[in-house]
């Protein structure tokens, strides 16, 4: 079943997503459906869509959270403000698709 997840993440830059970016690697993380990332008033969202909440757990586990924390350790990234942030998920009972 699709899992979205929405993660609003205020004062937090391009030049901060990127550097979290760097550290996921060039590779799709397995289950990612869609993912779209840009500037909001004061921040930056993200929406993912992936196979299932199993697949995004997964890759939360074992590649986001370690990629946050290679980041946090580059001049320039305040993990303050990347811990700060709203997640909103929804199933796939919620999803037309």
């Amino acid at each position: 079943m699709p899992f979205g997840v929405l993660q609003e993440m205020p004062e937090v830059s391009e030049e901060e997503y990127r550097q979290v970016e760097k550290h996921l690697g060039p590779d799709r993380p397995p289950g990612l459906l869609a993912h779209v990332a840009g500037p909001v008033e004061g921040g930056w969202r993200i929406i993912n869509v992936w196979e299932s909440e199993e697949a995004f757990r997964l890759f939360q586990s074992q590649r986001l959270i370690r990629a946050a924390g290679l980041a946090a350790q580059d001049a320039g990234f305040d993990p303050g403000k990347a811990a700060g942030f709203r997640s909103v998920t929804v199933d796939g009972a919620e999803m037309p698709f």
